[in-house]
């Protein structure tokens, strides 16, 4: 049998009561309020290790209205890549067709046709179109990853005010300045190698604006990024440093026992 927690006696199988029949104390219950109270005081205390990080999330997202202008401008990207990268037309013997190209037609097509992997790699080897192939393969990639980018970038757009958040946002900014880069050469080669090798079937014209306007904008995000760090806004934090002490040693704990024995006092004094 166990021990009686307060007074260390020996229970036996006849002392079915929750009393200790020595000292008088609930077995069950002793040292109950001294449990939770522990475990008040580490939830208390891993709140207040959490907070200053909630309190940078805040301020990344609403802190200021240049953090929110940043939010709404890091979509931009996204937005710019709906516009078309150029424009393809073939003419073939059942027909003719023109498409722009945007990541929008892209998706379209893989979603409606498939990926014809074995195709693919067929064509890469072409002596004909395998470069045009090749760089085709690389423009789809590029701007398929920009987005990506653009979009993370965004995301970890709401931790700007962490310790490692400036260096983040540039970073992913150029990025995406690098994958439209890639994304935009490869389609210009391989449409000035189409129209090279397949004069009268293939035709194809290169859009340069929507990556204009695309560079525009992720250096926007960048230049954003630098103000909003120039201007050094402060972080408001919560204060939480009570928390951090134990319970019995807290500000607010030491008032209110002080405020209870005061208040015995008074009762004492009032009976007396």
């Amino acid at each position: 049998m166990a021990n009686c927690p307060k007074c260390n006696y020996k229970l036996r199988l006849r002392d079915w009561r929750p009393e200790c029949p020595k000292c008088g104390v609930n077995v069950v219950y002793y040292g109950i309020e001294d449990s939770l109270r522990a475990e008040a005081d580490a939830a208390e205390l891993e709140h207040a290790k959490s907070q200053p990080k909630f309190d940078r999330l805040k301020a990344s997202v609403y802190g200021h209205p240049l953090s929110i202008v940043k939010l709404v401008v890091g979509l931009l990207p996204i937005v710019a890549t709906l516009l078309p990268m150029g424009t393809l037309s073939y003419v073939l013997p059942y027909g003719a067709h023109e498409t722009g190209v945007n990541i929008v037609s892209i998706v379209t097509y893989i979603i409606d046709n498939g990926l014809d992997v074995n195709l693919l790699l067929s064509l890469f080897g072409s002596k004909l179109i395998g470069t045009a192939m090749i760089c085709w393969a690389v423009a789809v990639v590029g701007l398929v990853l920009a987005v990506v980018i653009a979009l993370v970038g965004d995301i970890l757009n709401i931790l700007s005010c962490s310790p490692k958040g400036f260096p983040r946002n540039i970073t992913m900014a150029s990025l995406g300045m690098f994958f439209a880069t890639a994304a935009q050469v490869a389609f210009a080669v391989m449409v000035n190698q189409l129209n090279a090798n397949l004069p009268g079937i293939f035709t194809g014209s290169v859009n340069y604006i929507a990556y204009i306007v695309m560079m525009l904008v992720f250096v926007a995000i960048i230049v954003l990024n630098v103000v909003y760090k120039k201007m050094n806004i402060p972080v408001k934090y919560k204060d939480v440093s009570e928390f951090l002490l134990p319970y019995n040693e807290r500000p607010s704990t030491l008032a209110k026992l002080a405020a209870q024995q005061s208040a015995e006092a008074n009762t004492a004094n009032g009976e007396a």
